[in-house]
Parts: C-alpha cells; structure tokens; sequence
C-alpha cells in the first residue's frame, strides 16, 4: 500500500490527467501478487481476486460507454444546447449556483445516477457557468454535491441498495436514517452556494449573448428538446434500470439528431462513438459542446478497471480485513465505531478509488461490531454511505473522481475545495455518533433518535 501511494505521489508531478495514476495502480497489483506469495497464498486465489474485482466494475464500464454516447448523441440532438440556452434565459447569476445545486439534486434523486445526472444537466450548467462569467469550478462544485444527494438518497442507486444489502437491512429503513445526517448538510450546502452566488450578480455578462447566438446559429432550439430529458425523467420514475434508461436516451437522442438537427446516420455514429464536434465559431460554445463519445471515456474505463483490479486483489491477500479488523478492536465508544467505519472506508477509496469495494469490505468487518453492541445496522449502512460514497469523487485517481472531471471538464482537484456537502455529511455522523442522537438500538423505531452513549 506504501508503494502504491508512494508511486501515485511520484507520478502526479509527471504527468498530468487520470494517465498519471495508470502505472501506480498497475505497479500496485503487482506489489500484491509479491505480499501473496511471500504470504504462501496460491496463485489462483490472487489471480480469482483480480478477476472478481474487475467483475465487479463490469457493469460501470458499460455505464461509462453508454454515458459517454449519451452526451455525444444529446449534443448533436440539441437536447444540451436547448438546456444551455433556456436556461441562460431564466436563470439570473444570483441565483446561479443554488439553482444548479437543486436542480442536480432533484434530477439525481429521480434517475438514482449522479453520472447520468452530471453528463447531461450538470454539462449544460456548466455550460450556462461560462456564459454567465461565473467561476466554473465552483459550478462543477455544485452540480457534483447535487448530483451525489440523489446518489446517495435515491432508492434507484447501486450504491444506496449495495449498502442496505451489505448491512442486511431494509432499505428504506436506510434511507430514513441517512436524512438525519444528509438533508442538514444539504440545507448548509444550498445556503454556503447561495452566499457565495450573489457576488455573482454584478458580473458582466459578456459571453452570454455570443454563446446563445453562437448556439441558436448551429442548433434548431426549441421546447421540444425538453422531452428527450422528461422521457428519461419518467422512466426513472417506474424504475427502470440504469442500462436501459441511459440505452434508450441514446437511441432517442440519436432519433433527435436525425430529425431535428438534420444529422446523418454516420453522423449520429461519430457522434456516440468519438463525440461531437462543434464548429460554432464562438470560442465558449465550441469548448463547452465539443465532447462526448464512447472514446472520450477510454482513460476512465481504464482507471476503472485498474482500481477493480488493486481492490480484488488487496481484498484476496486479506490486507485490508486485517487492517480494518485491527482497528475495530481499539474501539471503545459509539462515537469511535462511527469515526472507526468513516476512516476505514475513506482508506479503502483512497487505496483503490472504488467507493463499492469501500462500502462492502467495511460492511463485511463492521457488522458484527454494531450486533454485538445493539446498534441498529443502519447507523452503520449510513455511515457507509456518508463516506464512501460521497468521499469517491474527492479522490483524483478514482473512478467517480476520473468519471465526473471527465465528463465537466473540470480537474478533481479545482472542484475538489467546493463540494461542501461531501465534507458536511460526515460531521453530522460523527457528531450524532457522540451524542448519541440519531443512533438508535436494534429494532429501536427511526423516530425516537437517542440511545445512552457506552
């Protein structure tokens, strides 16, 4: 673990981009296959970890793939621009970055995908960021914290269902006690962005009418582009799964670009496999709209698939069981298991970039800690969430930090000191775990939310 993050710190300075990080996680796997025979494990079990633990992202990599068509094809559709343009026209830059907070939260928390929600709206919001002349990290900020509420809230997320099922607990049950950390913070986040929103009202707006020109002479813009973004609004509604609801956003959008936009069908091709390139001639437009592509997303998939690699390996050698076993034995308080299982899956994210492994390997440990003690297990499903699945996009070299700087074009760590509410969840955790509210005993109902510290 020391090499890999020695390599990692080597090999940031040296190369820029998720690239950097290719070979320290490579160099990391290796590093485990050595631990492993020097430890006398066999060589299938290893080789059956890495295996395992690439299986694991193999479903993300298919999420990455069609995402990445999504936004080329929803780009040449007009669907992105018509949100670009209408909502420089509604939007006031006051009101800019609370509104973007709340809009990926509402959308997030529909679709249950951050990635989906931050590929399309959180793209045109960035988009409408340039325009409006204000800072776009801050923006990426906004949409990210937005886009991981519903990640983390909505009963259609894989990582809200992966830790019920990991806690063995109900989900909803789940959910009802991630409000108590996760809707203060968010109350906190929407006002931090609104306070610092309003310097944004005496700027001026000198891209904003080039861009909406530039937009309208290269699209045909109209209310009707809306319904590609509603279609998928209610098919999420009825639960359909991520795959097919991100499918058929790029058959429709593909629909769009051949009959709203005059697109060929080699066209909408390029489009969903290399992405859209515009050629606007407005410097704004042509950064902002020229992306998208299954290509665009190869270096994400690639750091996926390593860090799948490095968890199913390091999770066969039994390093990190042992490690965070180790550590759940010096707990002596509630408020210590809390911090306990937050430093645990935070190492693990760091170590891997794999907020799922973070989630099921903490889980495993941690779960007869909270029976022995009486803590109802969705203290510890949302601890899990408060940490893993909210620290993933902080972490440079991880999947979901590689996936959203992707797709917003912003690097992790210029929206890394703007995601408010990731850093405001775990407070509120540890603060509860201390006092006692909010941390209920087995079978103790939700609503009466205080338990006698140890």
């Amino acid at each position: 673990m020391a090499v890999v993050a020695g390599a990692i710190l080597v090999c940031l300075p040296l190369q820029s981009g998720l690239q950097a990080v290719f070979l320290p996680m490579t160099l990391g796997v290796g590093v485990v296959g050595v631990l492993s025979w020097y430890l006398h494990r066999p060589w299938r079990s290893f080789q059956q970890g890495i295996i395992d633990g690439v299986s694991q992202v193999s479903i993300a990599v298919l999420i990455l793939l069609l995402i990445g068509a999504l936004v080329g094809v929803w780009i040449q559709g007009g669907v992105i621009p018509t949100l670009i343009h209408y909502g420089l026209r509604i939007l006031s830059p006051s009101l800019f970055l609370p509104s973007a907070f709340v809009v990926c939260l509402i959308m997030s928390l529909v679709m249950g995908s951050s990635y989906g929600t931050i590929g399309t709206v959180g793209l045109a919001l960035v988009g409408m960021a340039v325009a409006l002349g204000a800072h776009v990290p801050t923006t990426a900020g906004a949409v990210l914290c937005g886009a991981y509420f519903g990640d983390k809230m909505s009963p259609l997320s894989d990582t809200t269902n992966i830790a019920a099922a990991v806690g063995d607990a109900d989900l909803f049950r789940h959910i009802r006690s991630m409000m108590y950390t996760t809707i203060p913070a968010a109350i906190i986040t929407l006002v931090l962005f609104f306070l610092v929103g309003r310097r944004a009202g005496s700027l001026e707006l000198t891209e904003m009418q080039p861009m909406m020109e530039g937009i309208g002479n290269q699209w045909n813009i109209s209310y009707i582009h809306f319904l590609p973004v509603l279609l998928m609004l209610g098919m999420a509604l009825r639960r359909v799964g991520t795959l097919l609801l991100l499918f058929i956003g790029v058959v429709v959008g593909g629909a769009w670009a051949a009959v709203f936009q005059s697109g060929s069908l080699a066209d909408v091709f390029v489009a969903a496999t290399i992405g859209y390139q515009s050629t606007s001639g407005v410097a704004s437009v042509d950064q902002v709209l020229t992306r998208g592509g299954m290509t665009s997303m190869q270096a994400v998939i690639i750091l996926v698939i390593l860090a799948g690699a490095l968890g199913g390996a390091m999770n066969a050698t039994g390093v990190f069981a042992a490690l965070v076993e180790g550590l759940a034995r010096w707990i002596k308080s509630t408020g210590t298991l809390i911090v306990a299982v937050l430093t645990s899956a935070y190492f693990v994210i760091l170590l891997t970039g794999n907020q799922a492994l973070g989630i099921i390997l903490v889980g495993q440990v941690f779960l007869p800690v909270f029976k022995s003690r009486g803590i109802d297990r969705v203290v510890l499903t949302r601890s899990l969430e408060d940490s893993a699945t909210l620290g993933a996009p902080l972490v440079p070299w991880g999947a979901a930090g590689g996936v959203c700087s992707a797709l917003l074009g912003v690097p992790t760590t210029q929206y890394l000191p703007f995601m408010w509410f990731a850093f405001l969840v775990p407070v509120f955790s540890i603060i509860y775990g201390f006092t006692g509210f909010a941390v209920w005993r087995e079978g103790q109902p939700i609503v009466k939310a205080e338990i006698e510290l140890d």
